[in-house]
């Protein structure tokens, strides 16, 4: 799922971002979404932290509540590196702050020149982007799904019976497939750790380990599935940080 967030409070502009969106991507609403906000909220943030897929936002710099700047900062902040930004003002004198402010920012577009065409190109390199970066296919109740790795907290094997859960920030889904089958399906992406016989997790989501009671924190999350053999392995791969992907 693709999720095109606009972060606009003129209906007029809204419509103009929605239409360049429409013209790249379709009419195959089953795998986007699109998402209006005309100022900043919590039940905004709420939304936000709720969704589960590849995120692209389209960002005014004007908007009441938190400038489309600030808003940008705010999902970096929260470690979300992967979601593309695009920037969009009538005042180009942002374009430098945009790019110096350490967001990340995919384009800045000026809305007095060629807006939904410059939109449109920024689009199709987000999602060209965004096609790089793996997910976890698996089928849960007579649908396919695709979980982007970095939305997956951990995958545990339920102990009494077949199924093993995979657990997302929101979600939990039950699928038939043994955590041993998940490893090697796993093995090309080093984010995985497996921590214990009956789980794998996801380094890169790990908020803090309690070595002592051997838990696992993850965003409200936590789990006790850490075995003895594996605890210096699973420290020294935290230690490093994001270098486990390369060491």
């Amino acid at each position: 799922m693709i999720n095109f967030i606009i972060y606009e409070d003129n209906k007029k502009w809204q419509q103009h971002y929605k239409s360049a969106i429409l013209k790249v991507i379709g009419n195959k609403q089953d795998k986007y979404q699109i998402l209006l906000f005309d100022k900043y909220s919590k039940e905004m943030k709420r939304k936000m932290e709720s969704l589960i897929g590849k995120n692209i936002f389209l960002l005014d710099i004007k908007v009441p509540g938190k400038s489309g700047l600030d808003l940008a900062r705010e999902i970096r902040n929260t470690g979300d590196w992967l979601s593309q930004i695009i920037i969009i003002s009538y005042d180009i004198n942002f374009k430098e702050e945009g790019f110096t402010s350490k967001i990340l920012m995919l384009d800045f577009i000026d809305k007095n020149e060629n807006l939904e065409e410059n939109i449109r190109s920024a689009i199709v390199v987000a999602l060209r982007i965004h096609a790089e970066y793996k997910a976890f296919k698996f089928s849960y109740c007579n649908e396919l799904y695709q979980i982007p790795y970095d939305d997956i907290l951990y995958f545990e094997k339920n102990l009494n019976n077949n199924y093993t859960s995979i657990i997302t920030k929101t979600k939990e889904y039950k699928i038939k497939q043994s955590i041993k089958n998940i490893e090697i399906e796993l093995s090309t992406a080093p984010q995985f750790f497996k921590t214990h016989q009956s789980c794998i997790v996801n380094l890169k989501r790990i908020d803090h380990v309690d070595f002592s009671e051997n838990i696992i924190y993850f965003p409200n999350h936590e789990i006790n599935l850490l075995s003895r053999n594996k605890k210096k392995a699973l420290k020294e791969k935290i230690e490093k940080g994001y270098l486990y992907d390369i060491i």
